[in-house]
């Protein structure tokens, strides 16, 4: 497929609407991508002014998500779209709630930031569990950039690895929960707190990464017309890597 499709109508105002809508998607990717290399920093450094920005910039992914379903359900009561245009309405929808479920996950995981930046005697970096959250959140921006460049682009081969990368955030949630456990047995309550934050937070972008590896989904079957939403992982890897070569 290629985006000069969606230009190919005779009607310049339904080649419009479907350029608009495609812009939208990127659009509320990169607001997305804003709140996740924010939620970094905000983690990194205690910053409760930015992870409160996060939450303002969350309003508008949800404004983006509401403009996505009025431009489809535009072109769909207007004009009579072809296979190829439903694809592209179907697959906005899906990338549009999983972007906004990602905006949810990121004003979840950035309330260990607030919740430290009201201590000073406990440095967020010493919590168990601090550099696997980081990590994590890192993949999860690196998998967020790639699934936009392949919407952007068309082109399926920067999502090739997306489901390794999911796989990496799994195995990095696992070893930091063990690190948790084994601190818990051995810290006084004080800490309890904040460390049950941490688990939210490492939770929350765990289900990140799952929103991404459905956007990659989403992008597949606009692109190919395939609907892999219920590969097993395995799966879903070696059919990525197939297509994309």
């Amino acid at each position: 497929m290629e985006r000069t499709e969606f230009k190919s109508h005779i009607s310049e105002k339904y080649n419009q609407n479907l350029e608009d809508l495609f812009n939208q998607v990127l659009e509320m990717g990169g607001l997305v991508e804003e709140q996740l290399q924010n939620a970094l920093e905000a983690i990194k450094c205690e910053n409760k002014v930015l992870a409160k920005e996060i939450k303002q910039v969350d309003k508008l992914v949800n404004k983006e998500e509401m403009e996505i379903d009025r431009l489809c359900a535009r072109v769909l009561a207007r004009q009579q779209p072809a296979a190829s245009d439903l694809r592209l309405i179907v697959s906005a929808i899906r990338i549009a709630v999983d972007l906004e479920r990602i905006g949810d996950e990121v004003v979840n995981t950035v309330k260990l930031a607030v919740k430290m930046s009201k201590v000073h005697d406990i440095p967020c970096e010493t919590l168990p569990g601090f550099k696997s959250l980081i990590e994590m959140i890192s993949i999860d921006l690196s998998m967020l950039n790639s699934v936009l460049t392949s919407f952007a682009q068309l082109d399926l081969a920067e999502v090739a690895d997306i489901v390794d990368d999911e796989d990496r955030t799994i195995e990095i949630k696992d070893a930091a929960l063990l690190e948790i456990q084994n601190s818990l047995n051995s810290n006084d309550d004080g800490m309890a707190e904040y460390i049950m934050q941490m688990i939210y937070s490492i939770r929350a972008s765990e289900r990140i990464a799952a929103h991404i590896v459905n956007i990659a989904e989403s992008i597949v079957y606009l692109i190919k017309g395939n609907d892999v939403r219920h590969m097993n992982s395995k799966k879903l890897a070696g059919f990525l890597n197939s297509i994309s070569e």
